[in-house]
């Protein structure tokens, strides 16, 4: 079933985008990232990335250009804790997707979780009160679990001029709203907001978006992370009583 849902979202993706990729594999990235100066007793801490594209890093061409690999490496030297990187997000997912993945990060001992998703909603006819009730779903279910959330605001498929002109101005308008939903959802679930894509994306297309001028290239994921990774050292600021993760697999 999700194979069917992620073939139909990737052919709606075909019919919205001027130059839509034909390879989408991506990099994996997951591992553990050493701190290059570790604290004494210093216990490694999970970054858990959930999402779409954009949280899986489709775009990236190695392992270390992607947005999980460049905060899981800020992460470790800023904390001087090893980090244990694990990305569940997929290409294609929208926010009744993620459930499954949260489902798949059950085993992990909580640590920091990134939610970048909504792109996907804004461009399918998925009824955006809908999608905001399930990411406020997803959001306390974290929480709950005793994550320390880091929420990323839809992202504005406007920015991409990959997009023909009507799938542009129709996500423009629909990721605002979204995203504030988001926002009101982070604020009363007690998750940290970062910062989401802004007009750079745009005026600087060559360089931060990659070939199909949607997806970031490497320099815009290493873009997002640069303003992404204070959110989430605050974040870790907030794990008083860390905990060694599991082994990988």
């Amino acid at each position: 079933m999700r194979r069917l849902a992620l073939r139909l979202a990737r052919l709606y993706f075909h019919l919205l985008a001027h130059r839509p990729p034909t390879d989408w594999t991506v990099p994996v990235a997951d591992g553990r990232y050493a701190p290059p100066e570790p604290v004494p007793d210093g216990r490694p801490l999970t970054l858990l990335m959930l999402g779409d594209s954009l949280a899986q890093s489709f775009g990236a061409h190695r392992p270390d250009q992607t947005l999980g690999a460049r905060l899981a490496a800020g992460l470790a030297e800023g904390t001087g804790r090893p980090v244990d990187l694990r990305v569940h997000a997929r290409v294609g997912s929208t926010t009744a997707a993620v459930g499954r993945q949260l489902l798949r990060a059950a085993p992990l001992r909580p640590g920091i979780a990134v939610l970048i998703v909504g792109g996907n909603d804004v461009l399918l006819p998925t009824p955006l009160g809908r999608a905001a009730r399930r990411h406020a779903h997803l959001a306390r279910s974290l929480r709950e679990a005793g994550w320390q959330l880091v929420v990323v605001p839809c992202p504005n498929p406007g920015y991409g001029p990959g997009f023909r002109a009507p799938a542009r101005w129709i996500g423009h308008h629909r990721s605002r709203r979204l995203a504030r939903r988001h926002t009101r959802t982070a604020t009363r679930t007690g998750a940290h907001l970062a910062p989401t894509s802004g007009p750079e994306f745009r005026d600087q297309a060559p360089r931060l978006l990659g070939p199909d001028g949607i997806h970031p290239s490497p320099h815009g994921y290493a873009a997002h992370a640069t303003r992404m990774l204070p959110t989430l050292l605050a974040a870790a600021e907030h794990l008083h009583h860390p905990v060694p993760s599991p082994a990988t697999p």
